[in-house]
C-alpha cells in the first residue's frame, strides 16, 4: 500500500506541475520585454515543489533501497507482465521514430541556430553541426535499447552483456543533450526557460544508470533507481504537460515561440515516451509482490 501510494503521490506532485509550469509559460513573462514576471505565485510554487520532490523521492528511495538491498536485476526488473512490456517497447520504438525524425529536420535545426551579427548570417559550426548529428543517431541507439530491454524483461529470461549495453547508451544520449541543451541556451537569461529541462534529463540519465547498476551490484543500487526514476517521472509531467497545456491555451502564433523549436519539440515528444516508459517500469518495481528466490533463501513478500 505505501508503494502504491508513492506512485500516487508522485502522478499527483506531476499533474500539479504541469499546471504549475503551463500557467507560468502563459502568464508568468512580460509581453513588453519577454522577462519573467518578478515573484510571479505559480513559478516560485513550482520551484519549491520541485525542490520537495527532488528531496521526498531521495529519502523514499532510501527506504527502498533498505527492503531491496541486493536484489538483481532479474529480481527487481524481470517477469514483467506482457501488457506492461507491450508498452515499453512501443515507448522504446517512438523514440527511435521521433530522434529519426531529429536527423531528417537536422537542416531545420540549424536555421534555428543560425544568429545575424548586422549584415552578417553566422552559421553554427561543423562541431556543433556534428554533435547534433550524433545525439540524435544516440537517440535512435537508445530506442532500440529501451525495445530491447523491455523485450528481455520477460519471465526467465537472463540479464546478459547485452542487457547491460541497451542501459548504458541511453546515459551517452543524455550525457551529450545535456551539452546541446545548455549550448543552445548558453545566452538565454531566463534560466527557468531551460532549468527544468536539464534537471529532466539528469534524472533521466540517472535512471537508466540505475538500471544498469543492478547489472554489476552496485551499491545503493535500488535507492537510486527508486529515487531517480520518480524524479523523471515527475519532470517529464512537468515539461511535456507543461508546453502541451501552453500550446493549448496560447492564442498567439506557436512558431513565434522562444524556447519551442524543431529541438525542443523533438525532445518534449522523447520526454513524453521515456516518462511513460520510466513510470510503467517504476510501477512494476513499486508493484512486485515477491521476491525470486536466491539460493538458501526463502522467497518472500514485499
Amino acid at each position: 500500500m505505501k508503494n502504491k501510494m508513492y506512485l500516487i503521490w508522485i502522478l499527483l506532485a506531476g499533474l500539479c506541475g504541469t499546471v504549475l509550469r503551463g500557467t507560468s509559460l502563459l502568464y508568468g513573462y512580460e509581453a513588453e520585454t519577454g522577462l519573467p514576471v518578478k515573484e510571479y505565485f505559480p513559478a516560485t510554487a513550482l520551484a519549491v515543489l520541485t525542490a520537495v520532490v527532488v528531496v521526498a523521492a531521495v529519502l523514499l528511495g532510501r527506504h527502498n533501497n533498505k527492503k531491496r538491498r541486493g536484489w538483481s536485476f532479474e529480481e527487481m526488473f524481470g517477469g514483467m507482465p506482457a501488457f506492461f512490456r507491450g508498452i515499453c517497447m512501443l515507448c522504446g520504438l517512438g523514440t527511435a521514430c521521433i530522434c529519426g525524425l531529429g536527423v531528417y529536420r537536422l537542416p531545420d535545426q540549424i536555421v534555428e541556430q543560425t544568429t545575424t551579427y548586422g549584415d552578417q548570417v553566422i552559421l553554427p559550426g561543423m562541431l556543433i553541426v556534428a554533435a547534433t548529428m550524433i545525439m540524435w543517431v544516440l537517440g535512435i541507439l537508445s530506442g532500440l535499447g529501451m525495445f530491447v530491454l523491455a523485450v528481455r524483461q520477460r519471465k526467465g529470461k537472463q540479464a546478459t552483456k547485452w542487457t547491460g549495453l541497451c542501459a548504458t547508451i541511453p546515459i551517452f544520449w543524455c550525457c551529450l543533450d545535456l551539452i546541446m541543451v545548455y549550448h543552445e541556451n548558453s545566452g538565454n537569461p531566463v534560466l527557468s526557460d531551460y532549468s527544468y529541462m536539464l534537471l529532466m534529463i539528469i534524472a533521466i540519465m540517472t535512471a537508466f544508470y540505475s538500471i544498469g547498476s543492478f547489472l554489476y551490484s552496485a551499491k545503493s543500487a535500488a535507492g537510486r533507481w527508486f529515487a531517480a526514476a520518480g524524479i523523471a517521472v515527475y519532470l517529464a509531467f512537468v515539461n511535456a504537460g507543461g508546453a502541451i497545456m501552453w500550446m493549448l491555451r496560447s492564442n498567439t502564433d506557436l512558431t513565434m515561440a522562444k524556447w519551442l523549436g524543431t529541438g525542443n519539440a523533438l525532445r518534449m515528444g522523447t520526454a513524453i515516451l521515456i516518462g511513460i516508459y520510466l513510470l510503467v517500469q517504476f510501477a512494476n518495481t513499486l508493484w512486485k509482490k515477491e521476491l525470486l528466490k536466491r539460493p538458501g533463501q526463502p522467497a518472500t513478500k514485499e
